[in-house]
């Protein structure tokens, strides 16, 4: 499956002055004789992004929601709030990997952070920036060694998705060297999906830019005859390799890497009429070196598990996420509407989450536009093995990883093959990445047949894109439909929906006409339209060391030896968080044996407290006894009089008065519109 286009004369005289435009476009575009991309087309969209880059770092701005914090100490609007408003949804965010970031820095980028009794690795789960030789491997947390903290968070909110972007611009024009417009207005359309942009976090990127690299080195391995490109890709994909994988969060990779897979294995088995590709083995040794990159990658990662095994191994011990296997099958149904619901998530932060999920970021997904043009490009690939005989393994190995998929959804029963495939690892809610990359790559591809017509005289049959577009249009309606049926309130918000229901099924059909730069830029508009506002434009993010609280705090416990604890709301646990002072009070990735063992000696709340989860306390009576409300929250009683309290505990952090009588007040502070009582326990 191979498309060279014409090469470009001298502009005729007669042209108008869209025909001269178009010539020097043509002229510009140009493929190498590889049918690859020119230098001049690979490279000019990432050096824009290179250039933004630069800007918002050296601005600081970030899309941090941490500014929800700034209603609760200050009493004023919050200047570093640009445009737009924090969501609270954003709780992984605000208020758990940005505090363990500023409690790093805090506390002098450690090894081991020193929040709990006993330290947590920073190294491991919560993508927090140290001094350790693995942040070589992760890119966007270097600044933190030499830049203020406003812009090393700029570079790590900015640095993950642009490279995202860039990867996935650099496979489509891969695919299609001539049309770097239309990959560059498409990857940025993907970039503001509902799906990125309700779980913006580095390792929700850098498994899907990986996906994309993974897939542009095996085209430019079968086609490419200069070797220089060929070193510079697969060192990359070894480097993407090491930060994948050390970002530990499984869920994102596992869809990542069978899209990926599936990828590769079609384009290894798919001939073309270059006579390099006719044979299967040199295809397989053409592709040998991704796999060497892989490895070389992986040997990387053998030694960062290796030198942290102790806590590596108690992540994979906790009862969540360690042990968390989702049977095949067991999606809701609610899960699978929303699935395909992305033209219907504009207020998800509002009044669309229920009907969709139990949050937003678990009810957003992604444009699939991709999964109504299987429909002509299936009808392609079948008239091309008509024609020459020669099945197209590249659309049959996506379908078959799309059936895959939907049946890890709806079809339970098949648990022994979905555990192999590393399924049971993932969700109903993030095996969706996997998807929304396949709707990318489908585009792609049906670029490719759909250029190969016109080269041909021929043009997608009118009945054929009748039916992609009236798929698309009656499938928006039956949803709209059922999410008005689920959610009597969805009518005050369906005219918004309305116009956007329209540009998604306009650009299905301009999609299917082969009108792939309108059709992307429908594409981009509705990506914005939908979620381009969900996070607000921040300078910095909200740090509470500037607060006079948390000064105070810092004074009393000039050592920083004392062991605090955080009583109440969430708010003094923030406070503790981001100070950097030692407590009992905070986020955990992996449990502290020394922390746990003094709170429950006997470990007889083990699998209580054995979790990834918030750790907050409220005043009760008695020895600590740790309950989970929620999956990811353990809850405490605090009893200053406690065998624990006298023992362990130096300082409370109250946002309410306490009764105990075991306990004195050392300071009450007016901190904006909350009070805040501290108070030292009595041994």
């Amino acid at each position: 499956m191979r498309f060279r286009p014409f090469s470009a004369g001298a502009m005729e005289p007669g042209l108008t002055r869209l025909g001269r435009l178009r010539t020097r476009a043509a002229i510009w575009t140009t493929p190498t004789v590889d049918d690859l991309p020119n230098a001049k087309v690979l490279f000019a969209f990432p050096v824009v992004l290179l250039v933004l880059l630069a800007v918002l770092v050296t601005l600081g701005i970030t899309g941090s929601s941490t500014g929800i914090l700034n209603q609760f100490f200050s009493n004023t609007p919050d200047a570093a709030l640009v445009a737009g408003h924090p969501q609270d949804i954003r709780s992984d965010e605000w208020m758990v990997q940005t505090p363990l970031v500023i409690s790093q820095v805090e506390q002098g980028l450690p090894l081991y952070n020193q929040g709990f009794p006993g330290g947590i690795d920073s190294t491991v789960q919560s993508d927090l920036p140290s001094r350790d030789w693995s942040i070589a491997f992760r890119p966007h947390l270097v600044g933190f060694w030499f830049l203020p903290l406003d812009n090393a968070m700029s570079l790590r909110w900015w640095l993950p998705p642009f490279a995202m972007i860039a990867a996935c611009y650099a496979f489509f024009v891969t695919m299609r060297p001539r049309r770097p417009l239309t990959a560059a207005i498409l990857a940025t359309g993907f970039f503001c999906a509902p799906f990125f942009q309700w779980w913006f976090l580095p390792i929700t990127f850098w498994p899907v830019a990986w996906s994309f690299l993974v897939m542009t080195s095996a085209v430019w391995l079968l086609r490419s005859h200069r070797v220089v490109p060929k070193v510079v890709l697969m060192a990359v994909v070894a480097y993407l390799t090491v930060t994948v994988a050390i970002g530990v969060y499984v869920p994102f990779m596992i869809p990542a890497l069978l899209i990926a897979a599936a990828f590769v294995v079609g384009v290894l088995f798919t001939r073309s009429d270059d006579p390099r590709e006719t044979c299967l083995l040199r295809r397989f040794r053409s592709l040998l070196p991704l796999l060497i990159a892989g490895l070389a990658g992986g040997v990387v990662v053998a030694v960062w598990v290796f030198t942290r095994l102790d806590t590596i191994g108690r992540f994979l011990g906790t009862l969540y996420p360690g042990q968390r296997l989702t049977e095949p099958g067991s999606s809701t149904f609610r899960q699978v509407l929303s699935l395909m619901a992305a033209p219907f998530s504009k207020n998800l932060g509002v009044d669309v989450a229920m009907p969709l999920d139990a949050n937003p970021s678990e009810g957003s997904s992604f444009f699939m536009m991709g999964l109504f043009l299987i429909v002509p490009l299936v009808w392609m690939a079948w008239r091309k093995w008509r024609s020459t005989r020669r099945v197209d393994w590249l659309v049959v190995s996506l379908m078959v990883f799309l059936v895959v998929i939907a049946a890890y959804l709806v079809l339970p029963g098949w648990g022994v093959i979905s555990h192999l495939l590393l399924l049971d690892r993932t969700t109903a809610a993030r095996v969706r990445p996997g998807l929304g990359i396949l709707t990318i790559v489908v585009v792609a591809v049906y670029a490719v047949y759909v250029d190969e017509r016109k080269v041909g005289g021929a043009r997608v049959p009118l009945p054929l894109i009748a039916v992609t577009s009236a798929l698309g249009a009656v499938t928006t309606a039956a949803l709209a439909l059922v999410l008005g049926l689920r959610h009597v309130s969805l009518v005050t918000v369906g005219l918004a929906w309305v116009p956007i229901a329209l540009i998604f099924i306009a650009l299905i059909l301009l999609l299917a006409r082969g009108n792939f730069v309108a059709g992307a830029a429908a594409f981009l508009a509705v990506s914005v339209a939908v979620a381009g506002t969900v996070n607000p434009v921040y300078v910095g993010v909200y740090d509470l060391n500037s607060t006079a609280l948390v000064r105070y705090m810092k004074t009393l416990d000039a050592s920083k030896g004392s062991e605090w604890v955080g009583v109440g709301t969430i708010l003094p646990t923030a406070a503790l968080q981001q100070s950097g002072l030692h407590s009992y009070s905070g986020f955990q990735s992996a449990p502290s044996p020394t922390m746990w063992a003094q709170i429950d000696p006997s470990n007889t709340y083990e699998a209580v407290w054995n979790r990834l989860a918030n750790v907050r306390w409220v005043e009760g009576a008695g020895s600590p006894i740790p309950r989970a409300p929620q999956a990811d929250v353990i809850l405490l009683n605090f009893d200053a009089c406690a065998p624990f309290a006298r023992a362990h505990v130096n300082y409370v952090l109250s946002d309410s008065e306490l009764t105990s009588t075991c306990v004195g007040l050392v300071r009450e502070i007016q901190q904006g519109p909350r009070t805040f009582w501290i108070y030292r326990v009595a041994h």
